[in-house]
């Protein structure tokens, strides 16, 4: 016979009050009004509880009454835990041990199931033991994701601590179970990974007071799905401990990157011998503001990355009274690890730094308020030969409010802009919000001159176009270093004049004010000079030249072109130049009036200019008597064109018979060239003028 009794609910002291040991079961015999011949008795009861912890459906049974031995085993349908974890519940529990007294209801062997079905309902060892005073369930052991793991859950007055240890588990299998918790699954492969996890969770009634938790992560390979992050053979050390006070949650962790190799795109970095490294500490507040009260990301001996501050999640996490810390003892290395692949296919592809580097910056409202920086033992190159800064050193204090600025300085031994090399320099400054302003006047050795910056400011516009505003002067700079420098045919002179004003402003350059050159016991101004553009792939410029009494032996001598005695004055006017090629201009240069100066021309300087304007003279020299001449005498000589839609109209000195006069003899020997086409294609030109300069080989003095 079979004795069956059902209670749909009873309250764990109930239980205890009932049956105070397994013996005493017998008393529910009183119940029954005859039991001769009962073999199975139980009894079912929906609700156990105590502290939030419940059990639902259990059902208790006692089987070989008769026998000298009976078996006791309890079945529960639902185990669930209280809050903050009331998720999480064990279900299909057997209990193959099972035994109350005075202290409560233990199951010391038994399986069960875990809920939700997150681990596809696999059955585990089991146990736990319920009571008014204290309750504690073990899950030992449990295989998941290749690896095993164990759960500890304590209860007593209140107080729960919870302990969760994972061993070796692979991470692959891992992404059912994110997607399962409603975590998005990013990854697209997991090639490899184990891991390694001890977590401890402690708690009052339904709050969570405290946090632990410390992982060992090895050989994690994965890769996401648009292909911008991946790790290889990755090995990551992450601890976390965190506790309740005052309803806010202060916070502590240490993460390490012990070995691997990883892509964050599009940076690569090869990490060995616990390279990397991030601790960091503070305060997750009730409102969801978060405080760093220290964190310090670190990446070997190479650099360190420090912030303090508030973040607000709530608005668009703005970040709020911060600072950072930024502190680099190797620019090289660490240009080449974290900025040359931001570089590639920029203006800055091939920029090498050398130095080291520290800056501390401020920030209120996610807006930069104020960065302060030092430079040291700096080195700046470009594979191009488009710049070069030599062991510099600089302090830099930028700031959006003009009460707390302090100046500026850069100091360097060594620089070079394009070939143009600079002696060692100073410049003071300052730095506000969108400009920057000279403190004081400056002086700049340059090519055996001197650079005079008087004033200088820059200052950013809405549409990331800067005005900028220079005034200065530039004295006795060498024409002849700067030509070797550009690479041109030696020059010789110098360079001197006042610069009264040069502005850049809605993307156009401008020169107020002439620039004056003294070159070949001559001069050069250089006038209304604009160019807009500047920085595109289509830059404009258009000016007027003056060129006044320059020396043609000097000239002469320089490009070996033949010799020339006299002086030449002239003019370029209306020059207007589109991405650097001419594309109109009127252009003059001549033997001036009232020049008293011996003017004698050597055969192959006649031979030259006959063939820039198509004469005949070198026919006439060759053929006649005039072979045996050296030089000739000439009363003036000139060559203009008016350049216009690709067609230079050439024009001489004056009008001859038949086209117009290069050369106009005077005194014994005489000789005239005589010029026959007046239109020649402007690209023609260029060619004659370039066949004169590369037949004859130029001296450098």
């Amino acid at each position: 016979m079979i004795i069956n009794f059902q209670l749909p609910y009873i309250s764990m002291m109930g239980i205890l009050t009932l049956c105070r040991t397994r013996q005493q079961l017998l008393c529910l015999l009183l119940f029954s009004p005859c039991l001769y011949g009962v073999e199975n008795l139980s009894f079912d009861i929906a609700n156990i509880k105590s502290h939030g912890w419940q059990l639902t459906n259990a059902s208790i049974a006692l089987a070989n009454i008769n026998e000298p031995t009976q078996q006791l085993a309890l079945s529960v349908e639902k185990l669930s835990l209280p809050d903050p974890f009331a998720h999480f519940s064990f279900v299909d529990i057997q209990c193959f041990s099972f035994s109350w007294n005075d202290n409560g209801i233990s199951c010391n062997k038994g399986q069960a199931k875990f809920k939700p079905d997150l681990v596809n309902r696999q059955t585990f060892d089991f146990s736990f033991s319920v009571s008014d005073k204290k309750s504690q369930l073990t899950l030992q052991h449990r295989h998941f994701a290749k690896g095993k793991v164990s759960i500890v859950a304590k209860e007593q007055q209140g107080d729960w601590l919870i302990k969760i240890e994972a061993t070796k588990l692979h991470v692959k299998p891992l992404q059912s179970l994110l997607l399962a918790m409603g975590i998005k699954n990013t990854l697209e492969e997991i090639s490899s990974g184990v891991i390694n996890v001890q977590i401890e969770l402690t708690g009052t009634s339904k709050t969570l007071r405290a946090i632990n938790f410390q992982s060992q992560i090895s050989d994690l390979t994965i890769q996401t799905q648009q292909g911008r992050v991946a790790t290889s053979q990755l090995a990551v050390g992450l601890d976390l401990s965190a506790k309740l006070k005052q309803g806010a949650w202060l916070w502590q962790n240490r993460n390490v990157i012990h070995q691997g190799e990883i892509y964050y795109e599009p940076v690569f970095i090869e990490v060995s011998d616990d390279a990397i490294q991030l601790n960091a500490s503070g305060v997750l507040h009730a409102d969801g503001n978060i405080t760093i009260k220290d964190s310090h990301f670190i990446h070997d001996n190479l650099f360190e990355l420090s912030f303090v501050g508030q973040i607000k999640p709530s608005v668009n996490y703005q970040i709020d009274n911060a600072r950072v810390l930024w502190d680099v003892s190797d620019l090289e290395q660490f240009s080449g690890l974290y900025l040359s692949a931001f570089f590639e296919q920029t203006p800055f592809e091939g920029v090498l730094f050398k130095g080291k580097g520290h800056a501390a910056i401020d920030i209120k409202q996610s807006i930069i308020t104020q960065v302060y920086s030092t430079l040291e033992n700096f080195y700046l190159s470009d594979d191009k030969n488009r710049f070069m800064v030599g062991n510099a050193k600089a302090k830099i204090n930028w700031s959006n409010n003009s009460t707390q600025i302090s100046p500026s300085t850069i100091q360097w031994d060594r620089l070079k802009i394009k070939a143009i090399p600079i002696n060692k320099g100073e410049l003071k400054f300052q730095a506000l919000n969108h400009s920057i302003h000279l403190l004081e006047p400056s002086s700049l050795p340059i090519l055996g001159g001197a650079l005079h910056i008087k004033q200088f400011e820059w200052q950013k516009q809405a549409d990331n176009e800067p005005d900028v505003y220079f005034q200065g002067s530039v004295k006795d700079v060498s024409l002849e270093q700067l030509s070797t420098a550009l690479n041109w045919t030696p020059l010789s002179g110098k360079i001197t004049g006042t610069i009264p004003a040069v502005e850049y402003k809605n993307k156009t350059l401008s020169l107020n004010g002439g620039l004056s050159i003294n070159v070949f016991d001559g001069e050069v101004k250089i006038e209304h000079l604009t160019s807009s553009g500047l920085f595109t792939d289509f830059p404009k410029l258009t000016m007027d030249m003056t060129i006044e009494n320059l020396d043609l032996d000097k000239l002469t001598q320089k490009f070996q072109m033949g010799g020339i005695e006299g002086r030449a004055s002239g003019f370029i006017q209306d020059l207007y130049l589109e991405n650097w090629q001419p594309v109109t201009f009127y252009a003059w240069l001549g033997t001036p009036e009232n020049d008293d100066s011996a003017h004698r021309i050597s055969q192959k300087a006649v031979q030259n200019i006959a063939s820039i304007g198509g004469g005949g003279a070198a026919d006439v020299i060759s053929k006649g008597f005039l072979r045996f001449f050296d030089t000739f005498g000439y009363d003036k000589l000139g060559f203009g064109c008016y350049l216009y839609k690709g067609t230079c109209q050439l024009m001489g000195v004056e009008a001859a018979t038949q086209g117009y006069y290069l050369i106009k003899g005077g005194g014994l020997p005489r000789i005239d060239v005589i010029g026959y086409n007046p239109r020649v294609d402007w690209h023609v030109l260029l060619q004659r003028l370039a066949r004169v300069v590369e037949m004859d080989e130029v001296i450098v003095e």
